[in-house]
């Protein structure tokens, strides 16, 4: 493990005070940074250690990184299920603005990393900034909300052994939370017009779990707002490293390859990179043996230390 610094930073966003962690590499000053973004669901700033070997490569290639916690998670205040993801990109935003304003940061070399839902955000960001050095999407659907939410939910009765018929009526009550979520109903009518009577069949204990009022209004957000996966990657405006694993069963890997290849074929910058690695899963990680896929951290590292110079 590399040694660093690590410093704590708080910063305020609309009435929360959220807070994270510098890393900062032992080289000189000022350094080039990675803002990092977690995936969906509750996350502080380690993203539950899995950010931890991300950090030490970004560290190890010179590179600072900062994450902080989600609303609720470790030491930020307020509930990570108010927010949606325009609120998320917005928070990371303000984050980026932290880091900008740090002394042993270089202002004119700060990148973002972001996870799954978190390069979703990677996603938003690189086609909004023109100042990013440049952005990582790993394993960052292609999908759209209500696609992916739907993927999610085919594919865990699929792992879980569920026969079609069982699939599809869990689509069916996939799709009937989705129209209950846009005409704007409450927990209390789809738990006990949907979700109650779902409960005594075989397969709902697969199916993704919405547990009380307040999963439920993160879910609504997710649902209400807009969002163009495909449509970002057309715009981005800065080196972009769009990064998928061969096996993930959380989102069509080879597919999100495909579509952020072409999209990215079309964005303003001309230094874009996709890269699958076929025996990495959602985490980038060999299932076998939990480790991380050969060659991924290497890439992280030595291609945005190639951008952040």
């Amino acid at each position: 493990m590399t040694m660093s610094e690590t410093v704590m930073l708080w910063f305020d966003w609309h009435g929360l005070t959220l807070a994270g962690s510098l890393h900062l590499p032992s080289q000189e000053r000022p350094h080039p940074v990675a803002v990092m973004a977690q995936g969906s669901g509750p996350a502080d700033r380690d993203s539950g250690g899995y950010f931890g070997p991300i950090r030490d490569t970004f560290v190890e290639n010179g590179i600072a990184t900062f994450a902080f916690d989600k609303p609720g998670c470790g030491e930020s205040s307020g509930d990570w299920r108010d927010y949606g993801l325009e609120d998320r990109a917005k928070q990371m935003v303000s984050a980026l603005e932290l880091v900008r304003s740090h002394p042993s940061i270089d202002r004119k070399s700060v990148g973002i990393f972001g996870h799954s839902q978190g390069g979703w955000l990677v996603q938003k960001l690189a086609s909004r900034l023109d100042e990013l050095a440049f952005a990582i999407a790993s394993s960052a659907p292609t999908l759209r909300v209500r696609e992916q939410i739907l993927y999610d939910c085919e594919h865990a009765l699929r792992i879980d052994g569920h026969d079609q018929r069982a699939i599809s009526d869990a689509l069916s009550l996939a799709n009937a939370l989705q129209l209950a979520a846009i005409n704007g109903e409450d927990y209390e009518s789809i738990s006990h017009d949907l979700l109650t009577p779902a409960s005594q069949e075989p397969w709902y204990s697969s199916f993704p779990t919405i547990e009380g009022p307040g999963d439920w209004h993160h879910v609504t957000q997710l649902i209400a707002e807009p969002h163009e996966p495909v449509s970002d990657l057309r715009s981005v405006r800065c080196p972009f490293l769009a990064v998928y694993g061969g096996l993930d069963t959380l989102l069509p890997p080879w597919r999100g390859a495909e579509e952020s290849g072409r999209a990215l074929e079309a964005a303003e910058s001309s230094d874009v990179t996709t890269a699958v690695f076929p025996i990495g899963d959602h985490r980038m990680q060999n299932s076998d043996t939990q480790e991380f896929v050969e060659g991924y951290l290497g890439l992280l590292g030595h291609w945005a230390a190639d951008r952040a110079r």
